[in-house]
């Protein structure tokens, strides 16, 4: 009595019953509507054939109704077989797999499946359906022209008028679908041409455009539609939709930008001023563009002198500029970018803008941490800009005034042992031009954390606690040390405003010293409130130099002194 072990149903990998005393076939694939076929494959359930003979026979005749089928079967492993077609089969063919009825399993096959009558189903059938898209350039998720012409490549080619009556362009904001539009005659030669592409694959290109020009901005899906016919054999048509998603570019605009202290301020006159442009543009036309102010010969663009590409995206203007200055910048009238597209602002041009004040600064030459030679009457050099007035000399004001608070300060603090310099040393590194956690800093705990609003898995708003972090330029290190001093600038030339000087801070002890500017005009300016800014470095002031020579056994260290070099 036979018996059958599994059962299952016909599909795209298609699975058979499978006797337990004879092959079947497992899967044979494609079947159904396939878009792209290249090969047949047949899977049996065991080896039916002695693989490596070289009489092997093809167990299935493959048959196509409208084109005319080329190709060689093979195959694979002992259970696998293969039929490949010589080109890809072109849309509207459909296609049969049959059983050849002389064919059986070879007796020479191992396993015990081999001698026994084949089992289960031995027709197939599947088709390509109607023509599909199988590339298009410009590709899905590019950036497209407002004009663009599209070159689409088929698996075969398609009836025109089905085309124009199924293709659209669908586009993020118009209501009604725009049909494609194709190319013909001599303008379509010529572009394939171009694109040297063989003329044996004319027939299965488009070259195809949106009917009317595109809104800049816009999404863009060019939808390949059901009901497309098939060249070979109009009957046969598409009954899947394919979707390729685009944008349309931005349109050809210039935007002035120049750095500034806050949102509303004017432009920095020592940070560069600049035109970009959102697509690329000659260099020929960028050079002409000119910042002019409001007295004096107008200023071209600089650019950079190994820079020399031909078409540019962006111009910057020189520098430093005038302060408290008018200005205002000029395009050439005639500027279009690289696709010959016009400004799309130009009425904006000319375009006024202003110059403020230089930012405040107060910066040490080496921080955090510098070398001072001793005899040479030391100095430490610091640049400073807008913040003089407030740091130099004269008596403090007392501590019950409110001016105690605000009044820009040079604290130093000399450090007496080395536990002391290792310890400050370590501390000026932890500190400098960073944030650490109010914890870390040393704040009260009810200042460790702070809430903000935020949502939980369900959507309801909720606080969420988040660990503070406290930029180190706005904490002090020496406000509250009873052991600093404050340190009298010399006397500083001329006034402000100035564009900045260099001023050396005298010291006449010898060793290692902790120097913090305190700098509320600084904090104003930089930290967007009102607090002060604080700065700070290490220095050693000494007359010893330390060298060091690494080598292969053993090394050297010695001392020697800065004034004579001697050890």
């Amino acid at each position: 009595m036979r018996t059958r072990d599994i059962a299952c149903g016909l599909g795209l990998g298609l699975a058979c019953l499978v006797a337990a005393h004879g092959a079947a076939i497992v899967s044979v694939g494609p079947q159904g509507e396939v878009a792209q076929v290249r090969q047949v494959t047949v899977k049996f359930s065991g080896p039916v054939v002695a693989f490596g003979d070289p009489r092997l026979a093809d167990p299935f005749a493959i048959g196509c109704q409208g084109t005319t089928v080329a190709g060689t079967g093979r195959w694979a492993s002992d259970r696998v077989w293969l039929y490949d077609f010589r080109d890809a089969l072109p849309p509207g063919t459909k296609c049969s797999a049959k059983l050849r009825p002389e064919w059986k399993p070879s007796a020479a096959a191992s396993g015990p499946a081999a001698a026994a009558p084949l089992t289960g189903p031995s027709e197939f059938a599947f088709s390509t359906g109607g023509p599909a898209i199988v590339s298009m350039q410009p590709g899905d998720g590019a950036e497209i022209e407002e004009d663009q012409h599209f070159l689409i490549r088929l698996n075969g080619a398609a009836v025109e008028a089905t085309v124009l009556a199924n293709a659209r362009c669908e586009v993020e904001g118009i209501g009604e679908r725009l049909p494609l539009a194709l190319i013909g005659g001599e303008q379509r030669a010529q572009l394939l041409k171009a694109r040297r592409i063989r003329q044996a694959d004319w027939p299965r290109m488009l070259i195809a455009r949106c009917e009317r020009p595109l809104p800049n901005n816009a999404a863009l899906r060019l939808v390949w539609g059901k009901g497309i016919a098939a060249a070979a054999n109009p009957q046969v048509v598409t009954t899947i939709e394919q979707r390729f998603r685009l944008r349309v570019r931005a349109p050809f605009t210039a935007e002035f930008s120049c750095e500034r202290e806050k949102a509303a301020a004017p432009c920095l006159p020592i940070r560069p001023m600049t035109v970009r442009f959102s697509a690329p543009v000659p260099r020929t036309l960028a050079a002409q563009a000119r910042l002019q102010p409001s007295s004096g010969a107008a200023l071209a663009p600089v650019f950079d002198k190994d820079d020399k590409a031909s078409e540019l995206t962006e111009i910057a203007f020189p520098r430093p500029l005038a302060e408290n200055a008018s200005y205002s910048v000029a395009l050439p009238a005639d500027l279009k970018d690289n696709a010959g597209r016009p400004l799309a602002n130009a009425s904006s041009f000319p375009l006024k803008v202003q110059t403020g004040a230089a930012p405040p600064i107060a910066k040490f030459a080496a921080a955090p941490f510098g070398v001072v030679e001793r005899n040479a009457d030391a100095m430490v050099p610091v640049t400073l800009r807008h913040v003089q007035a407030e740091l130099r000399g004269g008596a403090a004001p007392a501590a019950s005034t409110p001016a105690a608070s605000s009044a820009g300060q040079v604290r130093v603090k000399r450090l007496q042992t080395d536990a002391e310099i290792l310890q400050w040393y370590a501390r000026l590194q932890k500190y400098h031009e960073t944030q650490l956690t109010a914890e870390e800093l040393g704040l009260p705990k009810s200042q460790w954390f702070t809430f903000e609003d935020d949502t939980d898995a369900k959507g309801r708003p909720i606080k969420r606690k988040v660990e503070r972090r406290v930029g180190t330029r706005e904490v002090s290190l020496l406000n509250n040390d009873a052991s600093a001093k404050r340190l009298e600038l010399p006397q500083l030339a001329g006034g402000d405003p100035r564009p900045f000087e260099v001023v050396g801070l005298p010291f006449a002890e010898p060793g290692y010293h902790v120097v913090e500017i305190e700098s509320l005009r600084l904090g104003q300016a930089l930290l967007d409130k009102r607090a002060p800014m604080y700065v700070r470095t290490g220095v050693l002031i000494t007359n010893l130099g330390v060298h060091f020579k690494l080598g292969r056994e053993n090394s050297v260290v010695w001392v020697t002194t800065l004034d004579r070099g001697r050890r």
